[in-house]
């Protein structure tokens, strides 16, 4: 059975999730350095599952299933497959056209890192992304221009800012989804046309049948802090599991087209 954590891209430990060599963007090591264009999603095939704010609740429930993790303190997820790749990215690194692509694929390859003993967060770049470029070159965005942040890194900067922001409240949400006991530990079991099996755990979803038994005061509490909404979209994106089956399906139907990995 495969399990929703176990992907190829947490195989490098301690690092986010895609991040190869995450590097705090400096002055005088990035002098020079730039970012070509372009936005090949190839980094994220390999991945099953990605991470969401509360705030893409609504634009992830139409095309996913929303989960959360089965960690101390559950976190809220996209399903992209039922097995260890996604199935949103083609062999050309492109997205399924008109299905919403999470924030944290689209910061990429940018990242806050925090810096403990200093209590701030610093910006990060992937010096593993292709598109990296140490020495600029034709075509390169700079991260410096004139000794101040170009264009790039501020835009950078505003994202990941609002990515951290948004982690906080999120938080908030999934630490009162533990103590009212809303979430339920699950496995999606799948059976495709031509008789495959596929299993996948290592989630939890929220639970209807307890979210309906809420004691009023929660309710009340989940209102006012803007919650309620959230629950139903999570239940609602329930339907998304039967389009990850037909995908599934159709990658078994056509395999030549789809590479591996992909």
């Amino acid at each position: 059975m495969t399990d929703m954590t176990q992907t190829a891209s947490n195989a490098v430990s301690n690092l986010p999730l895609f991040f190869q060599q995450p590097v705090p963007l400096d002055m005088k090591r990035h002098a020079k350095a730039g970012l070509m264009p372009g936005q090949n999603l190839s980094f994220s095939a390999a991945t099953n599952s990605i991470l969401i704010n509360a705030v893409e609740f609504v634009e992830a429930a139409k095309h996913y299933p929303i989960v959360f993790t089965l960690t101390d303190l559950p976190a809220p997820a996209v399903v992209l497959g039922l097995e260890q790749r996604n199935y949103f990215v083609d062999a050309e690194g492109e997205w399924k056209e008109g299905a919403y692509v999470p924030a944290y694929v689209r910061k990429y390859p940018f990242v806050f890192m925090e810096v403990p003993e200093r209590q701030q967060f610093l910006l990060c770049i992937d010096e593993g992304t292709p598109l990296f470029r140490k020495n600029g070159g034709k075509g390169a965005r700079s991260f410096y221009e004139e000794e101040k942040p170009s264009e790039l890194t501020r835009n950078a900067l505003e994202f990941c800012t609002a990515f951290h922001n948004h982690y906080q409240l999120t938080r908030q949400f999934a630490e009162a989804l533990k103590a009212s006991d809303l979430l339920t530990p699950t496995q999606s079991d799948t059976k495709l046309f031509n008789g495959r099996e596929i299993h996948l755990g290592g989630f939890q979803v929220v639970d209807e049948k307890k979210v309906a038994a809420m004691p009023e005061a929660t309710v009340l509490e989940f209102h006012k802090k803007g919650w309620l909404p959230l629950l139903y979209f999570a239940l609602m994106s329930a339907s998304n599991w039967r389009k990850l089956a037909d995908m599934a399906a159709e990658r078994d139907r056509s395999p030549k087209r789809f590479k591996a990995g992909a």
